[in-house]
């Protein structure tokens, strides 16, 4: 049994503009985890527009890996935009725009919760510190300091040594900017647009990768497709470079001498791989992949 196949997961692939995205970091996380597919962080804070190192959500997936996941089992593919312009028009009416907005108001106080407890737990460290330097003085500032901090984290009128509480209006205001339309857009808006990936953007190379527990990113700074790794790229160096090509395709001797040359110089070995035809057209078992290691000698 294949990872794809031992993953019980249904993560929701949202097709937006030909692009096939995933937003909520919790699917992106099974997704990299349980079925190998890692996909490419694509997001860009919206204050630091001109941010190009380290990208966020959401997590791009390249067509052949939405075919792959959703043949699978593992995800399903919804037109995001036709989910989200229904939706919107429904939140005309207040009562589901004032409903969006206290959800918005939850997440808010949860961060300001989250950012006073951590501010309490750098205050007594500075306390600990001042008191075993023999200042009683800072010591004291800074205990004060962190009993606040720890009782607005609580929600506690009165901390424990007497200090005032901070108001809510001393607490550093937190921005909340969604990263998912989860709570703007209900799950039942997005089933009714469910929608089948074009067979014409599949890549049997791609699902005989994934079948077999490899994870894949990008080739192109090394001349092929992809990237091909044992494990998760944040662990281990890729093993290959692979390229798809037809079964009856002439394959151009500069992509093999191109692919080889740069693949074994950078250690790593060049793969090509294509779906042989089945020899009945109506044949259940499923197509045959043939792959090929290329490694080139004598450098």
């Amino acid at each position: 049994m294949t990872a794809l196949e031992e993953a019980p997961l249904s993560v929701r692939i949202a097709r937006i503009a030909g692009r096939y995205l995933v937003f909520e970091h919790e699917a992106a996380a099974a997704l990299r985890r349980h079925v190998n597919t890692n996909g490419v962080l694509v997001g860009t804070a919206p204050q630091q527009p001109t941010q190009n190192i380290f990208l966020g959500l959401p997590v791009e997936l390249r067509p052949e890996e939405a075919v792959a996941l959703v043949r699978k089992g593992a995800a399903y593919v919804v037109d995001g935009a036709t989910a989200h312009r229904d939706t919107l028009q429904s939140y005309r009416d207040p009562a589901r725009r004032q409903a969006y907005i206290e959800s918005l108001q939850r997440q808010k106080e949860a961060a300001q919760a989250a950012l006073a407890e951590r501010s309490a737990l750098r205050a007594a460290e500075v306390a600990d510190k001042l008191k075993r330097g023999k200042n009683k003085k800072g010591a004291a500032a800074a205990a004060a300091a962190a009993a606040a901090a720890t009782a607005a984290s609580k929600d506690s009128p009165e901390p424990a040594d007497g200090s005032v509480a901070p108001s809510s209006s001393q607490v550093k205001s937190i921005g909340i900017t969604p990263t998912s339309s989860t709570d703007l857009v209900p799950a039942d808006a997005f089933a009714q647009q469910r929608r089948e990936p074009s067979r014409d953007e599949a890549a049997p190379l791609c699902a005989h990768l994934l079948d077999r527990g490899y994870h894949m990113t990008p080739g192109l700074r090394f001349g092929a497709q992809y990237s091909v790794y044992p494990g998760d790229p944040l662990r281990f160096h890729a093993h290959f470079m692979a390229s798809q090509y037809a079964w009856d395709e002439p394959i151009p001797i500069l992509d093999i001498v191109a692919g080889g040359r740069l693949a074994t110089a950078v250690k790593k070995a060049f793969l090509l791989g294509g779906e042989q035809p089945a020899e009945d057209k109506d044949s259940a078992k499923p197509p045959v992949v043939r792959t090929f290691c290329l490694e080139w000698a004598a450098m």
